[in-house]
């Protein structure tokens, strides 16, 4: 194929020879004897021209002569002479240069005998192909030296149009508060939903009139989380501290469970209410209509027969154990109907969530697990278009409990991306409790502590500092509370407390309280590893604060444990695993975290042999829901600057799940490929030589782009992407939010989404569009059956009368009286019903049902 591509250029270098002597001869045709004359003496002089361009070149290449082989043009016509010419050289006579340079070596050979290296073939055509040969040429020479200049610089026009045209679109169309969806007139007093259009002026009265919420905790508290930029002020929609704002909180639990999504949403709401800085708040409790759902999550003894007893219930709870007087009276609670998915052992909302919000009341909301709020959720309006700011605090991580289920590989991935698809589609911002969370939006998202624990913790930790009280605490006391579940770390305390045992013959007694499907295994386990756990059953942790000293939780699969929290306000030492989920709590001198066995046995040591530090008031109150409020607001906040980012950026990069959670086959994966890679680098090295070598007559432009092209390396880390893979995805965060919102859309009011969501797990509560269908018919057939009810009431006392009446005619047509005593003018009859014949006839009528009845009645006493 060289040799061809070769051959050609010689001959295309051939032509504007012959081409000149067309003109020369004035236009006159050839007949074909002296075209083949001509021809063969243009191939003689064309021999002698290669050879004398060769020698030129080795000349040149030895500094022995000033003679330039560009230069030197081919002859015209026979016995020419060769004439150096000053015109810059084609690019064709630069191949045959390169030719020339082919053997330096051995040109002075090829010259002395008149011989190239290249053999030319005779050939026989006509001078008007080589013509049209020559045209070819010189538009393919004129496209690579004016065309390919005056395309890219056309290209980079039109691509910068088309970028600022997309930029414009993004900011108009994508808007950061409603994914891409405009509320015409907006809801609630808080106007518009068009946040770009707010003036300088607002934003400046909004932040004067912002009251500071900065925490006054130490400097630390910053330290674990990811707070919201302060180069730009927050737009006003999202102050929760705003007098024309509403805010409305929905959860996915509810008292008596003594759950993270029941107690903490209820406390956030109160706290807020206390602030005083907003309209009001409303929470969102999910009411489980079936009494079997009841007994199973609340217990037998604990049901309730309507939505008024579980709500006396939980302000009695607000006013008594925490101590929230003022916000178990103030405090707006609605309701939901809800079922119980026992495969899960959750709560899921049946029928549309947003049709029970009032429009005067969506401002802000709050989605207390929007993950596990959306899953299953009845077709209806989104959220996002529902409120003019949406806020999800992410509670629980259900990668990690798809990683310990029954088909991982496969049930994890989905699970991550589900919640993803859930968070990016209904929240404006997201707040993570802790660092154990992966990555959802992360252009959006925070992580923050916003719980805290109740009053009643601090006031243990405050009188636990007394020594006459901490005297009385028994100095080898150590416990566990919690769910008794497997996936909390029962089977690693066990382990643990086995090593402590054999290695350093510490042998602890551990107080074990809760209950849980998980207890007569936890029991049998620790039977047989011999260790000493008592299990004592469900009690309230605040129980606990002077009866023990430390407190040992495992647990690695919590987002953030609520009793280490409520351990530290209590005064008490707590010895847990090192882990993003306590990273929060380790800037308290009690916590004592351990990464392996030697570390616990040292940590539960140290505990036992020691006296904990006081709890300073500083410590305390950033423990304290006061101070989680505070972190709440300011979390919920987003600036001009991350709402730019959010509608401008070019790509997102979502991570992905481990692809090999094995180190040892990762790493021997990784070698692999990177052998691989080297090899195919190997080989475009080599084609990079062949494009430098002479030989090649590829015009220069041409291997110019090729070599750039076979310069671009893909440096890839193997080992990372196949511990931490990332996807990018090229579109903005709000195009890819607005997508995601539309086909959840499109799926959850589809005929089939009651089928996705059963498929997906939702068994009987993914039934949302079957559900809704037989409310509609109960609530028209309650309407038809009052209607039908009350006509017949209507019937029947209209029979019941009729027939007192007609029977009272006849008994007292059957009395055998005289026209004086009845039907006369007796003052007596007149008085109770007018004339006695009247009372009849106009019972006969049916006109005085009532009169003929009391007349009647009154003929019957003067009888009587």
């Amino acid at each position: 194929m060289l040799r061809l591509l070769l051959l050609l250029s010689v001959l295309l270098s051939a032509s504007s020879s012959s081409r000149q002597v067309v003109q020369r001869s004035g236009g006159r045709g050839l007949n074909s004897k002296q075209n083949h004359h001509r021809l063969d003496l243009h191939r003689k002089t064309f021999k002698e021209w290669t050879v004398e361009r060769s020698a030129a070149a080795l000349r040149s290449s030895n500094n022995d002569d000033d003679i330039n082989p560009n230069n030197i043009k081919p002859p015209t016509q026979p016995n020419q002479t060769f004439q150096a010419s000053s015109s810059p050289p084609s690019p064709w006579d630069r191949t045959l240069n390169a030719i020339a340079r082919l053997n330096p070596n051995s040109l002075n050979a090829f010259a002395a005998e008149g011989t190239l290296p290249i053999k030319i073939p005779r050939m026989l055509s006509s001078v008007d192909w080589e013509v049209r040969v020559e045209d070819w040429r010189r538009v393919i020479e004129e496209y690579y030296d004016h065309n390919s200049e005056l395309a890219t610089k056309s290209a980079t026009r039109i691509v910068g149009r088309v970028a600022e045209t997309n930029r414009l679109k993004r900011s108009e169309v994508y808007n950061f508060f409603n994914c891409g969806y405009v509320r015409e007139g907006g809801s609630g007093s808080g106007g518009g939903n068009n946040v770009g259009a707010a003036s300088s002026s607002m934003f400046s009265t909004a932040i004067a009139n912002r009251k500071d919420t900065a925490s006054t905790s130490s400097s630390s508290t910053s330290s674990t989380s990811t707070s919201t930029s302060t180069s730009s002020p927050p737009l006003p929609r999202t102050l929760l501290l705003s007098p024309d704002h509403h805010v409305t909180i929905v959860t996915s639990a509810s008292l008596p469970w003594m759950t993270g999504t029941a107690v903490n949403p209820l406390l956030r709401a109160s706290y807020l209410l206390s602030r005083k800085g907003f309209k009001g708040v409303t929470i969102m409790l999910p009411w489980l209509e079936r009494p079997e759902d009841q007994g199973t999550v609340y217990g037998s003894d604990k049901a309730f027969k309507s939505k008024e007893e579980q709500e006396m219930f939980v302000r009695k709870w607000l006013r008594v154990d925490a101590g929230l007087v003022e916000a178990s009276e103030a405090l707006e609670i609605c309701w939901y109907d809800a079922w119980q998915q026992k495969a899960e052992n959750s709560i899921y909302s049946m029928g549309d969530i947003t049709a029970l919000i009032p429009n005067d009341k969506a401002d802000i909301c709050i989605l207390e697990e929007p993950e596990h709020l959306n899953w299953y959720r009845a077709p209806g309006e989104s959220w996002t278009s529902k409120f003019n700011h949406v806020v999800g605090v992410v509670h629980t991580n259900y990668f990690a409990y798809a990683l310990d289920q029954p088909a991982s590989i496969v049930r994890a991935p989905a699970m991550r991306f589900l919640c993803s698809w859930m968070v990016r589609a209904h929240c404006h911002k997201v707040i993570k409790l802790s660092g154990a969370l992966l990555d959802f939006a992360e252009e959006k998202e925070i992580t923050e502590n916003v719980h805290g624990v109740r009053k009643t913790f601090l006031d243990v930790g405050r009188q636990v500092q007394t020594p006459a009280v901490a005297a009385k605490i028994p100095a080898d006391s150590v416990y566990f509370i919690g769910k008794m579940l497997f996936s909390k770390g029962i089977g690693t305390l066990t382990e643990l407390l086995s090593y402590a045992s054999s290695t350093a013959n510490l042998d602890v007694t551990i107080d074990m309280y809760g209950s849980g499907p998980d207890l007569e295994a936890c029991k049998s386990l620790a039977s047989k590893a011999d260790v000493k756990i008592n299990f004592k059953g469900p009690v309230d942790h605040s129980e606990l604060g002077f009866t023990h000293k430390v407190f040992v939780n495992p647990s690695t699969s919590e987002v953030l444990c609520t009793t280490i929290a409520e351990a530290l306000a209590m005064g008490k030492f707590v010895v847990c695993a090192s882990h993003p989920s306590n990273d929060f709590f380790t800037r308290f001198p009690n916590c004592l975290p351990y990464s392996n066995e030697e570390e616990f046995v040292g940590n539960l040591y140290y505990a036992l042999t020691h006296d904990p530090e006081p709890m300073s008031e500083e410590h305390l109150r950033e423990l304290s829901w006061e101070a989680a409020t505070e972190r709440f607001v300011k979390a919920c906040e987003v600036t001009q600057e991350e709402r730019d980012k959010w509608i401008d950026e070019e790509e997102i990069r979502v991570k992905m799940p481990s692809l090999v959670r094995d180190e040892t086959v990762r790493k021997e994966l990784s070698e692999v490929l990177e052998k691989n890679r080297s090899r195919y680098r190997n080989f475009k090295n080599r084609i990079r030589d062949e494009l430098d070598s002479p030989l090649n007559p590829l015009p220069r432009s041409v291997k110019e782009k090729l070599k750039r092209e076979l310069d671009r390396k893909l440096d890839i880390n193997f080992e990372r992407i196949l511990a931490e893979p990332e996807l990018k995805i090229q579109l903005s965060p709000a195009e890819l939010d607005k997508s995601l919102l539309e086909l959840y859309n499109q799926v959850s009011v589809s005929p089939g989404g009651d089928i996705l969501r059963v498929i997906g797990g939702g068994t009987d509560v993914g039934l949302q569009n079957q559900y809704i269908q037989r409310k509609s018919r109960i609530s028209r057939g309650d309407q038809r059956f009052g209607q039908r009810a009350a006509r017949g009431v209507q019937r029947v006392l209209e029979d019941n009368l009729a027939k007192q009446n007609k029977a009272f005619a006849e008994n007292l047509s059957n009395l055998n009286v005289g026209d004086n005593e009845v039907g006369g003018r007796g003052s007596s009859l007149n008085a109770m019903g007018g004339r006695g014949a009247g009372g009849r006839r106009g019972q006969r009528r049916g006109k005085l049902p009532l009169g003929g009845f009391v007349g009647g009645g009154g003929a019957k006493l003067l009888i009587g």
